[in-house]
């Protein structure tokens, strides 16, 4: 018995490439395919035959089936059963290429229908039969439309494997023809635009060139949405492209372009990544053509396009040095919090710098906060832009800048853009003075036990802390030193000073003298204890505060 990811190991021991090809334009013809043998100069598996139930169907009801048998054999000894995937495609009756997305599934030897798959009777670790119900699609190119096994891929569970494409398959029956509904629409382009988390200006780092990454929505009511390609101009009238083409894979079914519906008639967040050669000269580039194609081989060229033009630079026209906070520390701990200034020297602006925009703060992205992109010229020649930290604990690593010059010039730096790191961190003080109590005092002093009304006023004087105090837990400690908590939670924010707490005996408390224990914690969530049992907790300035219930 195989699994399926043991046949994906032992088949990227044998050098299968991914299944996910060019687009249709760039197909190889359906009797041409790369083969890619099994390990060793032969495999002791093989196919011994495969046909369909008929030569033809007629699918144009949108509900037609055939039927694929196969026979999987092998000829070791130690063979276990049978593991792989069989792949059909649609064959372009003028090119012989193959178009569209293959029709895919699963077999193994459990036994059990999968995708379609059953199993026949009789079956071995050394020979297997297996019978797919193929759902005919109701579309093609025209009103006829051929069917081809263009692919077995299969393991036995004993180190062989095979990848079986046109040159071997060919000696069997593999195909059938279906009569179809032709589909002569293209793929509509509902949207393009840059992939979400893209920047529209990218750095090109020296001798590797960069990436455009994009996200379109497409749909194709009748056969379904194929591929595409997405068609990038750039100075000089340079070009460069990206492709995608939907295709099956083992472990994730049908997949490629962002979400697919069934039969891929819409595809939302298709990603389109389009590389750029090394060496350009900085400049904008602007998508001018999207070509999509459908199932049934049908290609439109969508030209005119709005989508904004992202800028590609090395960082050679205009640069920075010098990136800096000014503090880089500030005190978060009191409100408001103060402003630091990020400052940089730029080099090679033209008509001063119009831009400095903060794209990320690392791993802590929601803690700081540029308050203004327009920079401020000092005397010395530097560049300002104001920042702030969030109240309280953080610390913010910066990852990302884009600075523009008056000309539309830009630089970019971070390696969040994969551009040169940026050595600028703005953190606020650290919390190292805890709070410190001066006096406590507790009144009425005295309570009839059951009174459970009246109110009872606990004053705590603080000292001046980095942190200032915002929480506060209490506790009633009876002479034997047991602490029962009487309320927790948190107070106006303490520097220094007093916090007033009113809290109410607690129901069942026994006549007899106690005391008032107390845990403070600060904004940074460091707690100090007074009057409380046990090792870490201070004594209370002045003595105890005592509670007599009577």
């Amino acid at each position: 018995m195989i699994g399926l990811r043991r046949l994906a190991a032992s088949m990227t021991a044998a050098g299968v490439a991914c299944l996910l090809g060019a687009v249709p334009a760039a197909a190889a013809p359906a009797g041409a395919e790369h083969h890619v043998a099994a390990p060793g100069t032969a495999s002791a598996m093989g196919v011994s035959a495969l046909s369909f139930s008929a030569k033809s169907v007629d699918a144009t009801s949108g509900s037609a089936t055939i039927d694929l048998n196969w026979t999987m054999t092998s000829s070791n000894p130690n063979a276990s059963g049978f593991g792989g995937d069989i792949h059909l495609r649609r064959i372009n009756p003028k090119t012989g290429a193959y178009i569209g997305t293959e029709l895919a599934v699963d077999f193994d030897s459990q036994g059990s229908p999968s995708g379609g798959v059953t199993i026949g009777s009789g079956a071995t670790p050394a020979s297997t039969t297996y019978t797919w119900t193929v759902a005919v699609p109701q579309y093609g190119a025209t009103t006829k439309t051929t069917w081809a096994v263009s692919e077995i891929r299969g393991a036995d569970g004993a180190d062989d494997s095979i990848d079986w494409t046109a040159p071997e398959l060919s000696a069997f029956p593999r195909t059938f023809t279906a009569k179809t509904t032709a589909d002569q629409g293209s793929p509509s382009l509902d949207r393009i635009a840059l992939a979400q988390g893209s920047q529209a200006t990218v750095y090109e780092a020296p001798g590797q060139g960069a990436t455009l990454r994009y996200q379109l929505d497409s749909q194709e009511t009748r056969s379904g949405v194929y591929g595409g390609t997405v068609v990038a101009t750039g100075p000089d009238g340079r070009t460069a492209r990206g492709s995608f083409a939907i295709g099956w894979d083992w472990s994730e079914g049908y997949q490629g372009c962002g979400y697919l519906d069934w039969m891929q008639r819409q595809v939302l967040d298709c990603a389109v990544t389009v590389p750029l050669p090394a060496g350009l000269p900085e400049g904008d580039w602007k998508v001018t053509e999207v070509d999509l194609t459908s199932n049934a081989g049908v290609t439109h060229a969508y030209t005119g396009l709005s989508e904004a033009a992202v800028h590609v630079t090395s960082d050679s026209v205009l640069s920075a040095t010098g990136f800096a906070f000014t503090p880089s520390q500030i005190d978060s701990w009191h409100s408001p919090v103060p402003t630091a200034q990020l400052s940089l020297r730029p080099t090679g602006a033209v008509g001063g710098i119009s831009s400095v925009q903060l794209t990320s703060w690392g791993n802590n992205a929601n803690e700081c906060t540029q308050l203004s992109t327009t920079p401020t010229v000092q005397d010395d020649g530097t560049i300002t832009v104001p920042v702030r930290g969030l109240p309280r604990q953080f610390s913010c690593r910066l990852t990302g800048v884009i600075i523009t010059d008056g000309h539309g010039d830009q630089a970019v730096y971070g390696s969040s853009l994969g551009a040169p790191d940026i050595d600028a961190t703005l953190t606020n003080i650290p919390d190292t003075v805890l709070p410190t109590v001066d006096t406590v005092t507790v009144a009425p002093d005295t309570i009839a036990a059951g009174d459970t009304q009246t109110w009872i006023k606990l004053t705590i004087d603080v000292s001046a802390s980095t942190a200032g105090v915002n929480g506060l837990d209490l506790y009633l400690v009876d002479a034997s030193g047991h602490a029962a908590s009487i309320q927790s939670g948190g107070v106006p924010t303490t520097f220094s000073g007093p916090i007033d707490e009113y809290f109410t005996l607690p129901q069942g408390t026994a006549p007899g003298q106690y005391t008032i224990g107390f845990r403070l914690q600060d904004q940074g969530y460091k707690t100090v204890s007074y009057g409380l049992p046990g090792t870490g907790s201070q004594p209370t300035p002045g003595g105890p505060a005592t509670l007599t219930v009577t």
